[in-house]
């Protein structure tokens, strides 16, 4: 099995500071990159996937990582899985000055987008230009000042102040050089279901939130040192279907209708672990997935009734029900994320261990009490009862919604699930019409925070706190890692003692793919699939 955990160590910032050019490309040991090993005997790769974006543009996404637009656009950098270092994608060379202020990039001479327009240096600025102005998360570039076109390989960019929040959208589809002449020529609304970027696929057919079809991009180069082929690919057409339901995507991949399935379902992994003809490749995500009370909720504004629910909690048990998908973690920022502490977690861990009997006691000092008997604690005649908000379709989170159900139940607290669609749980929690839920929080840099807790397009928990925000403002323009290490550890101190969330379990996903994919790499980002070198040889 293949294990890509994103550790992410200082290494990775202090590789930052000096300059750096695109190293040759180094071979992978075919036990963990499924190693090409004849020649290939089909060209169409089938890809099933539990969950499809709307939006192929990451500009003007919410979901940056997926197997769609990954594939369309090119990141300037990546990470490398061992070592944890910046390599390069589509940058010949960068150099970022000593105090972050300033990046200089080199592209190819010879780049092109798929479709054969330049993709230099005026492109890159006009990409990043665009991000500030059309993205949900535009608050990533805020520090850019301008970006100078030295000349047609080359651009600086000025930052007002160091860009360490910005590191992952350089890494990532958000901070690609998507083509915005034909954004401008086509209009945003129709390059989201048919954007041009310079990565290794592009965009043959897609009907939005179902089935894609990615041709290969004749004009594709990379300077990546993890592929042997940084030409355009060997599978010259790529299907992505949809395939939501976890028993039907595990049969498609066991009968050979797909090649490849992303998101692989928990209740497959055990038998595909001792199938010969299954490849799995696993990774630990960035973030967490946790409880969210509506603090503007006059029960949730309480705190000792937000600390009686956080030890009622037993993570374990949740995690037992998930399975190999997920493992507890207890504070915010998790070890795949950047600025992770190993002291705050010991804190975190030692905050509200599960304690059933201190729950009830809190309670009972918040004024509830169970006066009639029937197990459910009233306040004032009002019972204890709330409507928890998740997902139709997830599958994990209906799972974990029923195990927090009795949980909670044990205290006196009666949680009614209630499902919707993701959209309308997404709208309804940011909006503040909810009781409780869950919050999901997928994003490598603790920046993300500033929205999650704080900003007025999300904030799950309806929390406003001006002095809270200045902290964080501050935090994400600290460009030595060390600090900003203990300064998001003095900030995850205060959000832990005041149970602003629940961090309830970490993800660990999951890729399978048949014996006959071979060549395939999987890197540590949330669903990187190289395709590179990938051969169809059955």
């Amino acid at each position: 099995m293949k294990h890509y955990q994103w550790l992410v160590s200082l290494l990775f910032v202090t590789s930052l500071l000096t300059a750096c050019v695109a190293p040759a490309p180094a071979t992978q040991s075919g036990e963990a990159s499924g190693e090409s090993t004849g020649e290939s005997t089909r060209t169409t790769l089938r890809i099933g996937a539990s969950a499809m974006t709307d939006v192929l543009d990451a500009q003007q996404s919410f979901t940056g990582f997926s197997v769609d637009s990954i594939q369309i656009a090119q990141p300037l950098f990546r990470l490398d899985p061992d070592t944890r270092e910046l390599i390069p994608d589509l940058v010949e060379r960068w150099e970022f000055a000593e105090d972050g202020t300033s990046l200089m990039v080199t592209l190819p001479g010879d780049a092109r987008f798929s479709n054969g327009d330049p993709l230099d240096a005026q492109a890159f600025k006009d990409a990043w230009l665009r991000y500030k102005t059309i993205s949900p998360y535009n608050l990533d570039l805020e520090m850019v000042e301008e970006i100078r076109v030295i000349d047609d390989q080359t651009a600086e960019v000025l930052f007002n102040v160091p860009p360490a929040a910005s590191l992952p959208v350089m890494i990532t589809a958000f901070g690609a050089v998507w083509n915005t002449a034909v954004a401008e020529e086509i209009g945003d609304e129709a390059f989201t279901i048919a954007p041009v970027a310079g990565g290794p696929l592009m965009v043959q057919d897609f009907t939005a939130g179902s089935d894609l079809t990615l041709v290969r991009n004749p004009n594709y180069q990379t300077n990546l040192p993890l592929v042997e082929n940084q030409g355009p690919l060997h599978v010259e057409t790529v299907e992505v279907r949809l395939i939501q339901e976890e028993v039907t995507l595990a049969g498609e991949l066991e009968t050979g209708a797909i090649d490849l399935a992303v998101n692989a379902p928990q209740s497959a992994l055990e038998r595909w672990a001792n199938n010969p003809d299954i490849q799995l490749y696993d990774y630990l995500e960035p973030g967490y997935v946790g409880i969210a009370m509506n603090l503007q909720h006059p029960y949730f504004s309480d705190l000792r009734v937000r600390q009686a629910i956080a030890k009622a909690v037993d993570r374990e048990a949740i995690v037992k029900v998930l399975g190999t998908t997920a493992s507890p973690p207890h504070a915010f920022i998790n070890s795949a994320m950047f600025a992770y502490s190993s002291e705050m977690d010991d804190y975190a861990r030692d905050l509200h261990p599960h304690d059933v009997e201190a729950a009830q006691a809190l309670l009972t000092e918040a004024g509830w009490a169970d006066s009639d008997g029937d197990g459910i604690v009233e306040l004032a005649g009002e019972p204890f009862m709330v409507e928890f908000l998740t997902s139709a379709t997830n599958t994990q989170l209906h799972q974990a919604s029923q195990v927090l159900q009795t949980q909670l139940r044990e205290i006196g607290i009666d949680l009614q699930i209630v499902q919707q669609d993701e959209g309308f749980v997404r709208d309804a929690m940011s909006a503040g019409d909810y009781d409780i839920g869950f919050d999901s929080i997928l994003w490598l840099d603790p920046d993300i925070f500033l929205g999650v807790l704080a900003g007025s397009w999300r904030n799950y928990p309806q929390y406003d706190n001006p002095e809270m925000v200045e902290e964080l403002t501050a935090a994400r323009q600290i460009w030595d890692p060390a600090e900003r290490t203990a300064a998001y550890a003095e900030l995850q101190q205060f959000w832990l003692d005041e149970v602003l969330e629940i961090p309830l379990w970490e993800r660990r996903s999951y890729v399978a793919a048949r014996s006959w994919v071979q060549g395939l790499h999987v890197g540590p980002n949330n669903r990187d699939l190289y395709l590179n070198d990938v051969m169809i040889v059955e």
